[in-house]
């Protein structure tokens, strides 16, 4: 028996919450229990983090007795360590299926279109700001997806009014925009 389950079993049968135990328990374990998960894992910081979280649940949730006190440790550090494989494992599996996604369905950016859609933006924005400021809202609200009935109450008019109002403002967008091209 070790000295820390000797002095927790003269103590009482169960763990006492006190710092001085604990620090023994962590102390006499410390090594073995990393060595355990450092094993399994394979990875230093890994096997510390898992080591200390072995450490913090005994602080969290004791066993009931101090009898096989180092089984509960290994115990609780081999799960938390195949917990860490599976997880690690299904974060590559995800990370193959995100990248073999962006392969099979995004290229690479065109610098030219790039620029193209700049320009655009640029363009859109000058004929937004050429316009009355209530059409210019009207356009950007219903662009953002919003509904006529939200459009209407942001703006401040009657929700039948939104539909003429719109194609008023796309009207006049379209014919700032033609102006715009043309120099």
């Amino acid at each position: 028996m070790t000295v820390a389950s000797n002095k927790l079993r003269s103590a009482s049968s169960s763990i006492p919450s006190d710092e001085r135990t604990f620090e023994t328990i962590f102390l006499e374990h410390y090594a073995q229990v990393y060595g355990v998960l450092f094993r399994l894992v394979g990875d230093r910081a890994e096997a510390e983090d898992l080591t200390l979280e072995t450490f913090w649940r005994l602080w969290e949730r004791a066993p009931h007795t101090a009898e096989h006190l180092g089984g509960w440790l290994y115990r609780v550090a081999t799960r938390l360590g195949y917990n860490a494989l599976r997880a690690a494992k299904r974060r590559a599996n995800y990370e193959v299926e995100a990248g073999r996604y962006v392969l099979e369905h995004d290229s690479p950016p065109d610098p030219a279109h790039e620029v193209e859609r700049r320009d655009e933006r640029a363009r859109v924005r000058e004929v937004l700001r050429r316009m009355r400021p209530r059409e210019a809202q009207l356009l950007i609200l219903r662009h953002s997806g919003l509904a006529y009935k939200e459009i209407a109450a942001a703006l401040g008019v009657a929700p039948g009014s939104i539909g003429t109002l719109l194609a008023r403002a796309e009207k006049e967008f379209e014919k700032l925009y033609a102006y715009t091209e043309g120099g």
